[in-house]
């Protein structure tokens, strides 16, 4: 493992594997399964899909080809990528599930955009939610998930206790669980709400001239990350971008598993400005895919993620520029300190010919009038 710029760790994944995508791998997710959500998202009012920028200034000053940004700041007036995971998972269930005369609660444990786009899907079905926020859960993510009829509670404790909280409650209650997390690979709903992500890749796609080279994206529990790489494998092939998996120096869970070579599970309250990214256990069908589809994994400050969002923030190339919070930049973040780095640069292979593409993830919520 590399140490070099404050809060950055970079660990080449020795394991990672360009084989054919197939088995256990494609049945969690896969370009199929995206190819499913997203002809659901179809049918809905208000699909769109998500720009894709040109950061083409950006990409100037780091010497690179191009910088594609894919803003998901505005899905489905939710504010991030997490609608397409939870209220397509929770649309599946209550399909399954829902009965006139014996109405579902939905429940979910969130840092705040999982638990919205939950709500949102059971304020699709007309049916009750009950959202679990740890303690420390932002007080700006509590309002958005109320307006959309959703019981809030806190729970003591991180982010897990809460996980470990909404599952128990849902087993005594009768309650269906809409957990973008899970200890079991086999876990459906889990693998649901990835594929529901994998219509990013789907659309990116279709918005790009050319497949990029190298995508860094942001890991929490790390269902994007695998949504994102096991979909680049499935559809480049042996040809797929190199994957670097982005974490909070404090909350890095992911490498954690990548060192001890099986999900993992780390301790202590996970503080980060990378809110959205303050994990500390991997979720079992996001490693079925990460363990050889991840390329490296990287920590990176909050001063770094800091940055990023600056970085962005009044770009030429985005029409008003991008308001993106830490953890939307947390992406952004390790592409630059691997740039800047020649050691961690040539491990990667980032050259001036490289095309990177990141994932904004979420914008920056509009504080209360008053607040």
């Amino acid at each position: 493992m590399k140490q070099s710029a404050p809060g950055v760790r970079f660990l080449i994944n020795a394991h990672a594997s360009r084989q054919p995508y197939a088995g256990d791998e494609a049945r969690i997710v896969s370009i199929a399964s995206a190819t499913r959500a997203l002809g659901e998202f179809r049918t809905w009012p208000g699909y769109q899909v998500s720009p894709l920028w040109n950061l083409a200034t950006l990409a100037h000053r780091l010497r690179i080809a191009s910088v594609s940004c894919k803003d998901e700041s505005h899905r489905f007036g939710l504010g991030s990528f997490k609608a397409l995971g939870g209220a397509y998972a929770a649309g599946l269930a209550l399909d399954r599930q829902h009965s006139p005369q014996s109405p579902s609660t939905l429940c979910c444990a969130t840092d705040g955009n999982h638990g919205r786009a939950v709500a949102f899907g059971a304020r699709r079905h007309g049916c009750r939610c009950v959202i679990f926020v740890h303690e420390h859960a932002l007080e700006s993510k509590i309002a958005p998930m109320q307006a959309l009829g959703a019981e809030v509670i806190r729970v003591a404790g991180n982010y897990d206790d809460s996980v470990d909280y909404a599952k128990r409650v849902a087993s005594t209650q009768g309650w269906t669980l809409i957990s973008d997390t899970s200890g079991d690979v086999a876990d459906p709903v889990a693998a649901q709400v990835m594929q529901g992500y994998g219509v990013m890749v789907l659309e990116a796609a279709g918005q790009m001239s050319r497949l990029p080279t190298h995508v860094f994206v942001q890991a929490g529990v790390g269902g994007l990350a695998a949504a994102v790489a096991g979909c680049f494998a499935d559809l480049a092939k042996a040809e797929r971008p190199a994957i670097v998996v982005v974490e909070p120096e404090t909350a890095a869970c992911v490498m954690a598993s990548a060192i001890d070579r099986g999900p993992m599970r780390i301790a202590g309250e996970l503080h980060t400005n990378m809110a959205m990214l303050s994990c500390g256990e991997v979720s079992a069908p996001a490693w079925a895919i990460l363990k050889s589809r991840a390329d490296a994994f990287m920590t990176v400050s909050d001063a770094a993620a800091d940055e990023a969002a600056a970085a962005v923030a009044d770009t030429a190339d985005v029409p008003g520029g991008l308001a993106l919070t830490a953890s939307a930049a947390a992406g952004l973040a390790g592409a630059l300190a691997a740039i800047a780095d020649p050691a961690i640069a040539s491990q990667l292979a980032l050259t001036q010919n490289s095309r990177l593409l990141i994932f904004a993830t979420e914008g920056i919520e509009p504080q209360p009038i008053g607040v």
